[in-house]
């Protein structure tokens, strides 16, 4: 971008960085990633008489919790990252320096991402280098897979999370939008399965694989259900098990697709971020 100055953008990141790598909930949860992988792993484990289970096992088993709780740490981050500091009177004292907008949103953006990064990379890479060390390197590709794509999750739903703080103009605002969108992640899978049933299709033809193209079409509409299929995929896995029933994940919902529609999760949300941001009275 033309006029772009990269010095303030990297202030602004370490300030952020800084502010919030020490933040107890962070901590909090990145040490119950580490234990939750630790104790997925050891279920799975004694699923086949070993002190752990492999790699691919544990990371299945932790998917469904890691979707939960990655947004949540994302909109702890970013959900009063511009409203917030707007209410305070900070943002008016950030903007009085020569700095421009999208450097100012560039930089919180970057300096919350790492703190996402690193809290996954020790949370989840610690976890994975236990597992390794019980178990051998086995799916370590697939490992290093979920560990990115958790990583993509958590910015997607950060630029959500500073897209709402940018729009509302109270903090109050931003933390209600936040459990919304936190709240559609969780219950969006239940409902399109609900949908399924009151359209006519009946649990059996999961077994049968008689599902319309559009139940997993619906995927692109979700960030942790494209995160989970996203996993999947890293892990080789093309079927797995529903309610009891083996459900394939079709060949157009390939590795290159969901990673396009998580790129226009993370993408769209920061353009209408900026524009809220630019059109903002301070």
């Amino acid at each position: 971008m033309v006029g772009f100055n990269f010095k303030p953008t990297y202030t602004i990141a370490k300030k952020e960085f800084m502010d919030n790598i020490r933040n107890k909930w962070i901590i909090i949860l990145t040490i119950i990633f580490v234990i939750l992988i630790i104790v997925f792993s050891y279920v799975a484990g004694a699923g086949v008489g070993e002190l752990f289970g492999n790699m691919q096992a544990s990371a299945m088993g932790l998917l469904v919790v890691s979707s939960i709780l990655i947004p949540l740490i994302a909109i702890i981050l970013g959900f009063s990252t511009i409203s917030g500091e707007a209410e305070s009177g900070a943002l008016y004292v950030v903007l009085s320096y020569p700095v421009r907008r999208i450097e100012v949103l560039i930089g919180k953006l970057l300096g919350l991402g790492f703190v996402i990064i690193v809290s996954i990379f020790i949370g989840f890479g610690f976890g994975g280098v236990v597992i390794a060390a019980t178990t051998g390197g086995e799916s370590w590709g697939g490992f290093i897979g979920f560990i990115l794509l958790s990583i993509f999750l958590g910015w997607i739903f950060l630029s959500l999370s500073i897209c709402v703080s940018s729009y509302c103009k109270r903090r109050i605002t931003s933390i209600g939008g936040g459990i919304v969108l936190w709240f559609w992640g969780m219950i969006y899978g239940t409902v399109i399965i609900a949908i399924l049933y009151g359209t006519g299709y009946k649990i059996e033809d999961l077994a049968t694989g008689n599902i319309p193209d559009w139940f997993f079409n619906s995927v692109v509409f979700s960030p942790p259900d494209l995160h989970q299929t996203a996993v999947m995929r890293a892990f080789g896995i093309v079927t797995f098990d529903q309610m009891g029933y083996a459900i394939t994940i079709p060949e157009f919902l390939n590795m290159g697709m969901l990673l396009a529609a998580h790129l226009i999760w993370f993408i769209v949300p920061l353009f209408l971020a900026y524009y809220f941001f630019k059109k903002r009275d301070i």
